[in-house]
């Protein structure tokens, strides 16, 4: 959900998809599904950009499915700790 401060003028905006919205609770629940996105996206960036997984050269398929599985388990617990950080800071000491 967008929520907006009370003395700011609320933002009219809309969200396009191709899934069926018949109902409130429906578009509720594909705004949250877009609200997910972007920490997708923040999640391929540090596997990406920060751990540079698109470096790594593995001669089989099952190495770089093995190594990508660690990777994405040490982007996440990077993701998680900025998250926790940016929320609430004094959780980290």
């Amino acid at each position: 959900m967008v929520f907006c401060p009370p003395e700011a003028s609320p933002l009219e905006w809309m969200l396009l998809t191709n899934l069926p919205v018949n109902t409130f609770d429906e578009a509720v629940e594909k705004v949250s599904w877009y609200c997910l996105r972007w920490k997708i996206e923040i999640l391929h960036k540090i596997l990406k950009s920060g751990l540079k997984v698109e470096e790594c050269r593995l001669e089989t398929a099952e190495r770089l499915m093995r190594y990508l599985t660690v990777m994405s388990v040490i982007a996440w617990r990077i993701f998680f700790i900025t998250t926790i950080a940016r929320t609430n800071p004094t959780l980290l000491y």
